[in-house]
């Protein structure tokens, strides 16, 4: 750019033959560096595939320039959100996608980003329901865990966290901490408890002496 407007500027002098003789240069130089930015985009590099792309575009008058512009246009973001996507980066892949919709884009190329929210979305809620009931699991074995130290010892332990169930039980607590970000609220007397663990996802499970209440 900076070349054409000296150009431009010196169309009449000497220097102009070296001004063109150095833009064709770089235009040289733009070629294969369109399939450069498509395997690096393959790989997952895509901000240094973007940053190429972007860079191709300045010159539209190029092979790979213009290729470039078409691609950045709809089908490079679309790949990446799907690329993404496939490799269960579900947030990022909507992220990508959501930003894609704000594009002019024609009615096909809508739908086919429409599709990929779609997937994320039931996706979102199967692991959703996949990571609930590993945390209900897990309650059900804190509530066995808990009744067996009530009948060893008579009564239950005065605190409780998944520190003090590993330091309790390595073996059997493995499981429960895999499903648990937390134990809160732990309240107990002799023959008596409340807590609310906390599963992976944020959902919350009150369990009052034995029974899971919400």
């Amino acid at each position: 750019a900076h070349l054409e407007a000296f150009l431009r500027e010196n169309e009449g002098y000497e220097i102009a033959d070296s001004a063109r003789l150095e833009m064709k240069r770089f235009r040289d130089a733009t070629q294969g560096r369109y399939h450069e930015a498509r395997e690096l985009a393959r790989e997952g590099e895509f901000d240094a595939a973007e940053y190429i792309l972007k860079d191709l575009a300045l010159l539209p008058d190029t092979e790979d320039g213009a290729s470039a512009v078409r691609h950045l246009e709809f089908e490079f973001y679309f790949e990446q959100a799907k690329w993404l996507l496939i490799r269960q980066r579900f947030e990022e892949s909507e992220a990508v996608a959501r930003d894609l919709l704000s594009r002019d884009l024609n009615r096909f190329q809508r739908e086919q980003v429409e599709q990929i929210l779609d997937h994320v979305g039931n996706v979102d809620a199967a692991i959703g329901q996949s990571d609930r009931a590993h945390a209900e699991g897990a309650c059900r074995q804190l509530i066995v865990f808990l009744a067996n130290v009530y009948v060893n010892e008579g009564r239950y332990p005065e605190t409780l966290s998944l520190s003090d169930l590993e330091d309790m039980d390595p073996y059997t607590s493995k499981s429960i901490v895999r499903a648990l970000a937390s134990i809160d609220d732990y309240h107990a007397s002799q023959d008596n408890y409340s807590l609310v663990a906390v599963g992976k996802q944020g959902q919350r499970f009150r369990i009052v002496d034995g029974e899971i209440k919400d």
